[in-house]
Order: structure tokens, then C-alpha cells, then sequence
């Protein structure tokens, strides 16, 4: 287990080696425990900062500050993201200050023994979780105290509210795999699912990138579509809200895109009609004479035209 401390310096270094270089410590030794550094020894492992005048945690033998010590294992509060040194509360499998741990709603610490609800995102205390559940629409449990899971009472200690109802913490459940859910989750007709489950049974995969759509979804002619991945084949900018959307094979447009792509080939076909050789003699100012590659060599129309109809 971590630890943190603080160096005492002695000036007596008789027979005393430090414990990073194995050199005899001479003049100012920096004493930890029952081991002694030399004051330029004595650094963080991680970062060589100077530790003999700040504070410090210990790992598997090691010397960190606390700066490095928070960054590789330092545990933050779920309520204000800042580390947490000292005390922590663990609830729902989040960690907290003890400051930070009170009811979102009313802002007060939990009683004693008082049962924590917690919403999907804030914990919220007894009193105030009655408020969470709207007093028109029908709840689909026995009672507001008993679990969805198991039907059981909620008793004393930790609960949490999820698709209108309150679950024991080890009762909310993937249907499918029977996963404890602690963090997200996918529900249809009211069952909660992992999300590989849900997307196993239910999922629908985005026609462009191949991967399983969650939250918005773009739908055009049957296909469906990431709202980033649905972009128009034209001007290559992404689709709003319900926007319309022209499907075209695989190929998404916007209205305005796709009509200036209709008028652009129905112009180049103009062009290319205008433009179009008519056969040698056919019109006034044709040529009498094309010559054309055949096998390599250069043979005139008329050499062709002859050589077709004897055959």
C-alpha cells in the first residue's frame, strides 16, 4: 500500500551509506524510516525532482512526489475530479471526498445509515429520491422501496434508479448475460442490457464505417448512418437534424447538391452531344478521310468501310 512522508536531514552520517548510491553519506543525510540518503539522492523515481524538502509518496520501494504519484495511481473524486489524499468514501463503485460525498439534490451529507439512490449519474439521498420519479406515470413495481430485480425490499444501504424503477446495486442486470451493470447500459421495453448484448440481438450498424450505432441515428432508404459518418457525396459536410437526405446506391446527398449534379451531367451531355463526330459524309463539312489505329498501323475510313462489306 502507498504511502507518503516527509525526509528528516542529520548531520551525524557516521558509518551511514545512502540507501540510492551505497556511497558513506557525508555532511547533511536525509533520513526516511530506517533508511538514509544523500540530500542530492534522495529524487523521485519518476521525475528526478527533489524530494528532501517536499513531500512524497512510497511504492514497491520507491520514492515518488506526489505530483507523479497522483498522475500514475492517485485516485480522483468523482464529484470534483481533483485527487483525493487522506480519506475516501467508495459508493456504487465510485470514490469521493467525504466533502463531495452528499445528495445532488439538496446538497446535504448522507445520514447514517440513510439509503443512497443513485440516478444514473448523481447519488441522491432517501428523501430527495422521491422526487426522481415523475407523479403521473405509473410505476411498474410494487412499491417505490422494493427492487425491480428481485422484488425484494430495499433496505438500508445502497440502491439506484434506473428506467424508472430502484434496484439493488447487484440486481441491475444485463437480461442477456446477467452482467451486473455499474456504468452504461442499453435498454428496450423497459430490460436493461449490456451494450454488446444489445447490440448483438438489436443493434444496428452504421452503412459506412460498419460499426454499431448508438444514440442519433440517420436513416435514408433503409440504410442508417452515424450522424459523422453520413456525409454528402458532393460537398462532403455532414447532414442536420432532420435534413433530407437523397440516397442514390451507396451515395448520400444533400437536395441542393443533388440537383446541381443532375443539372452538371445533363450539361456535360449537352456538351458532349455538340461535340460528337458525325460519319464522313453524313453532313456538310464532314471529313472524306479518317485515319484510324488499327493492329499499330495506319489505315484510312474507306479501307474499312469497303473491307466490312466484303466479308
Amino acid at each position: 500500500m502507498s504511502s507518503s512522508g516527509s525526509a528528516r536531514t542529520d548531520r551525524s552520517s557516521e558509518s551511514i551509506r545512502c540507501q540510492r548510491c551505497r556511497e558513506v553519506c557525508k555532511g547533511e543525510v536525509v533520513r526516511v524510516q530506517d533508511t538514509h540518503f544523500h540530500v542530492k539522492c534522495f529524487t523521485c523515481t519518476v521525475c528526478s525532482c527533489d524530494l528532501a524538502r517536499s513531500g512524497f509518496f512510497q511504492k514497491k520501494g520507491e520514492y515518488i512526489c506526489t505530483v507523479d504519484y497522483q498522475r500514475l495511481y492517485g485516485t480522483r473524486c468523482d464529484r470534483c475530479d481533483s485527487f483525493i489524499t487522506g480519506e475516501v468514501v467508495s459508493a456504487l463503485r465510485r470514490t469521493y471526498h467525504p466533502k463531495c460525498f452528499v445528495c445532488s439534490i439538496c446538497s446535504k451529507p448522507f445520514p447514517i445509515g440513510d439509503r443512497v439512490t443513485f440516478s444514473g449519474k448523481d447519488c441522491v439521498c432517501q428523501q430527495c429520491s422521491h422526487t426522481l420519479v415523475k407523479p403521473n406515470e405509473p410505476i411498474k413495481i410494487h412499491g417505490p422501496s422494493h427492487c425491480a430485480g428481485c422484488r425484494a425490499e430495499i433496505k438500508q444501504g445502497q440502491s439506484l434508479l434506473a428506467l424508472e424503477r430502484q434496484w439493488h446495486v447487484s440486481c441491475f442486470r444485463c437480461q442477456t448475460c446477467s452482467m451486473v451493470l455499474t456504468g452504461e447500459y442499453i435498454s428496450k421495453d423497459g430490460v436493461p442490457y449490456c451494450e454488446a448484448d444489445y447490440h448483438a440481438q438489436f443493434g444496428v450498424k452504421c452503412e459506412t464505417c460498419s460499426r454499431y450505432i448508438s444514440g442519433q441515428v440517420l436513416e435514408a432508404g433503409g440504410k442508417h448512418y452515424h450522424p459523422s459518418c453520413a456525409r454528402c457525396s458532393r460537398c462532403n459536410t455532414t447532414f442536420k437534424e432532420g435534413e433530407e437526405m437523397y440516397l442514390t446506391g451507396c451515395e448520400v446527398w444533400h437536395p441542393l447538391c443533388k440537383q446541381a449534379a443532375r443539372a452538371e451531367r445533363r450539361l456535360r451531355h449537352r456538351r458532349l452531344s455538340e461535340t460528337s463526330i458525325s460519319p464522313p459524309g453524313s453532313s456538310i463539312g464532314s471529313p472524306s478521310r479518317v485515319i484510324c489505329v488499327s493492329n499499330l498501323r495506319l489505315c484510312s475510313f474507306r479501307s474499312l468501310f469497303a473491307a466490312r462489306f466484303t466479308l
